[in-house]
């Protein structure tokens, strides 16, 4: 395993914990009502989110987060491609589940989940990134807006589930 490689499984390793609590709450968690504008909504808000997370990236790329982060905790920068992959998979499986939840698939839940829970962390790592870094750290300008579409995504799909328990 090259060391990009390694890097690139560790130094994200704290978005493990909203992996990991996004697949608690899409099995404990029934989603919204299929019959109700509901899906839609959420839908509406969830893409609008993966375009504000496209930006996000970019600027990230643009700016060297993929050489920076990872060194921060002593690992080896991660490669522009895989960076690029890293972050073209998960924007792959974000749209994918997009469609799923229109199509009512249950398991299109977790993905929406884990997108709400690690664009609010995004929304804090990357200004605690900044005041660490005595500056400017990559990711900072667009992550208070990623950060906020976490926020109105993981909130409408508390929401919806709480309705749904009705």
């Amino acid at each position: 395993m090259s060391e990009s490689t390694q890097s690139l499984l560790l130094a994200p390793a704290g978005l493990y914990l909203p992996l990991v609590v996004a697949l608690v709450l899409s099995v404990a968690r029934q989603p919204c009502d299929p019959e109700t504008g509901d899906r839609t909504k959420l839908v509406e808000l969830f893409l609008i989110g993966i375009a504000c997370q496209c930006l996000h990236v970019i600027e990230e790329f643009t700016t060297g987060f993929h050489l920076l982060f990872s060194p921060l905790f002593g690992l080896a920068p991660i490669s522009a491609e895989l960076f690029v992959g890293f972050n073209a998979f998960w924007l792959g499986i974000w749209a994918i589940a997009a469609f799923g939840i229109l199509r009512k698939s249950r398991i299109a839940y977790f993905p929406v989940w884990f997108f709400g829970l690690a664009m609010c962390l995004n929304g804090i790592a990357h200004p605690l990134l900044s005041v660490w870094q005595s500056g400017y750290f990559p990711g900072l300008v667009t992550s208070p807006v990623v950060g906020i579409m976490g926020l109105m995504i993981t909130r409408n799909l508390i929401q919806s589930t709480e309705q749904a328990r009705r």
